[in-house]
């Protein structure tokens, strides 16, 4: 179901304001390395960087509290899924289920951004929010589960196992959610400029691949 993304259309008659400020969205598999592919690259190209910074941002717009928002971050809550289906035509933000709140935030937060940009975006379906935008590169890292397995467990101090449920779970909210407010599934490559698996190329390599292709968009 596409959710309050029917106000994209109407930002693609300013998309040509802006292609000399590109925006770089990051889709990513959980234990992939994504975020720190987007830090590293916003670094180099000296362009702004956001993921949980969007958490604070939509917690100023929405009047909701970090906590709450990181909550529903990238996930959905099944129990109020149905009930909320019947409610796209909603457009008072206080009426929303608190999950739609979240996201509509997040979403809001985004589109704001876009009209700046200069930025790298990870996750949150930003690469479908502004895909009307023509200053838009959006990349998808994957990599080998028995990498991402081992660079779960090393980051968080975790068995394997659990690493791997850590994963399949993560990866399983962010696939629901994508495809919940945007129609659209999640790792798909036709959704994507370019997917780069980073066991294959390393962190460096990836954004090295990301920085010249962004250079020369």
């Amino acid at each position: 179901m596409r959710l309050f993304l029917t106000q994209i259309s109407s930002q693609s008659a300013l998309a040509h304001l802006f292609r000399g400020s590109l925006i770089i969205t990051i889709g990513r598999q959980y234990g992939s390395g994504g975020r720190e592919i987007g830090k590293r690259l916003a670094e180099r190209l000296g362009y702004d960087y956001y993921d949980t910074v969007l958490l604070e941002k939509a917690s100023q717009g929405s009047g909701l509290s970090e906590d709450v928002i990181a909550r529903y971050d990238e996930r959905l809550a099944d129990k109020w899924m149905n009930a909320s289906l019947g409610m796209s035509g909603a457009t008072e933000h206080h009426k929303l289920p608190l999950p739609l709140r979240v996201a509509f935030g997040q979403f809001e937060e985004i589109r704001k951004i876009g009209k700046c940009g200069r930025a790298v975006i990870v996750g949150r379906c930003a690469d479908q929010i502004l895909k009307e935008q023509d200053n838009v590169f959006s990349a998808f890292i994957y990599a080998d589960m028995a990498l991402r397995i081992a660079r779960v467990a090393n980051r968080n101090h975790i068995s394997e196992d659990e690493a791997k449920k850590r994963i399949r779970n993560t990866d399983k909210n962010r696939a629901n959610y994508y495809s919940y407010y945007t129609d659209a599934e999640w790792g798909k490559t036709d959704h994507y400029h370019l997917c780069i698996d980073s066991g294959v190329f390393g962190i460096e390599g990836v954004v090295h691949i990301l920085e010249t292709a962004a250079q020369n968009r």
